[in-house]
């Protein structure tokens, strides 16, 4: 692919894999590997500084972004393609497990903090997991997706401010993170809700919420865990974004004590995350996003593909121009064929003619041999100008 040419035009085919409020969102495939493209629906944005500065670096545990820009009036986005298990999909995760992903997502963030980028819409769905080739580190690897978002992103895990339009922000993405922390644990979310004013209503309230005593009630969790995981509640899920954890490493070093509480050992702990990890592997990997209401449907381009004819298309002109170039030949041979035997006759003809007259006497009456009698012209074929 050359620097100049957009990934948009290399793109051999798309297929809609999930429909969202703000954009659709397309597995793309072609020479130089697989993409999601995102495309956003007219009136729908992403935050062009946040993507601006993901494009020029690479931060580990976060999908890169390959391209964006605007094509037909529409934005766009093309990540590179992730071979993951969405968290949004693997259900129940057991606490100890749970606590080593928050600290692996932390890393990422912090990461990302350290350039000024937050990410403003941390759910399940953007954060993908997959096997750790790294046998040194936690067993498994987390992979945040989907940045850029414009608005409060999904309400279920918004921080109040953003409801309030401020922009994200580290508190934003610490209440996000207390959030997703308790839907890993649990299987399901903490607020429940019909709708977007709803949603902000319930979260507006988030200090009025014991989940200590949600925990107890489930009956799913021992009094230990209740207890671990009780500093990181009161860290996150607060009303007020300064009464929250000042930053990722406060939370990491907060989540790191939580792991200790849990008495359940390091040999046990590291046992469970590589019985998970192995999990991940029997599940059909989700990709990024997961797969949605499309069912994976191989659709038309939404977008108008510039400067590179389709590969198909290539091929169906190239056979067309072989095919008019034999037609063409095997006319010109007909022509030449049909026409050479006159010429050959009229040639031979002439010859002997001309050897004939060379032998008479010069003063046999007839014209001299430079030049024919009309007689012996008569007898000759006329060539075919056809």
């Amino acid at each position: 692919m050359s620097e100049n040419s957009s990934i948009l035009d290399n793109i051999e085919s798309c297929r809609l894999i999930h429909r969202g409020g703000e954009a659709d969102i397309y597995l793309a495939s072609g020479n130089s590997g697989k993409f999601v493209l995102k495309w956003y629906r007219n009136g729908s944005a992403f935050e062009t500084e946040v993507v601006e500065k993901l494009k020029c670096i690479r931060i580990p545990g976060t999908c890169r972004i390959r391209e964006s820009g605007l094509r037909d009036g529409n934005p766009y986005l093309v990540y590179d393609f992730i071979e993951g298990v969405s968290s949004r999909d693997v259900g129940h995760i057991p606490v100890p497990v749970a606590l080593g992903l928050l600290r692996e997502v932390a890393q990422s963030l912090l990461a990302l903090n350290a350039v000024g980028v937050h990410h403003g819409d941390l759910n399940p769905a953007n954060v993908l997991l997959n096997r750790n080739p790294d046998k040194s580190g936690f067993p498994v690897q987390t992979t945040l997706v989907d940045f850029g978002i414009v608005g409060p992103g999904t309400p279920s895990y918004a921080a109040p401010e953003r409801f309030q339009g401020r922009p994200a922000s580290t508190a934003s993405d610490l209440f996000s993170l207390g959030m997703l922390l308790y839907r890993w644990i649990t299987g399901e979310d903490l607020i429940q809700a019909s709708g977007y004013e709803e949603f902000q209503d319930e979260i507006l309230r988030i200090d009025s919420i014991s989940v200590d005593e949600k925990l107890y009630a489930s009956g799913n969790f021992s009094a230990t865990e209740i207890s671990a995981l009780s500093p990181l509640w009161k860290a996150l899920l607060r009303q007020n974004a300064e009464e929250r954890c000042e930053d990722f490493d406060e939370l990491d070093e907060i989540a790191e004590i939580a792991l200790g509480t849990l008495d359940v050992g390091e040999i046990k702990a590291s046992v469970d995350a590589q019985k998970f990890a192995k999990a991940l592997e029997n599940q059909k990997p989700g990709g990024f996003p997961p797969d949605g209401s499309a069912n994976g449907l191989d659709m038309a381009f939404p977008y108008e593909k510039r400067g590179i004819a389709h590969p198909k298309k290539k091929w169906k002109y190239m056979y067309l121009a072989v095919f008019g170039l034999i037609l063409t030949l095997m006319a010109f041979f007909f022509i030449v064929g049909t026409n050479s035997s006159d010429i050959d006759e009229t040639g031979n003809l002439l010859l002997k003619k001309s050897r004939n007259s060379v032998t008479m006497e010069p003063d046999s009456g007839l014209e001299s041999q430079d030049s024919l009698p009309s007689t012996i012209l008569k007898d000759l074929p006329t060539p075919s100008l056809d």
